[in-house]
């Protein structure tokens, strides 16, 4: 039972790199934001940015809002 949990802890942290890394490139695509993998997340920066994110269906996206 351990060797299981284990396994699923490494396929969790796996799984979330992938993640991070699939939205910092998505918020790089949006022009004037800039984004960075801090730690176990991600940082977006940019000018207005949470106005912007209401707005703006390409940082919807990014920030799963959309589903």
């Amino acid at each position: 039972m351990i060797g299981a949990l284990e396994r699923a802890e490494a396929l969790g942290e796996r799984r979330a790199v992938v993640v991070r890394e699939r939205v910092a490139a998505a918020a790089e695509e949006v022009p004037g934001v800039a984004a960075e993998v801090v730690g176990d997340g991600v940082v977006l920066s940019g000018r207005s940015l949470v106005r912007r994110t209401v707005s703006d269906p390409r940082l919807q996206a990014v920030a799963g809002w959309g589903r």
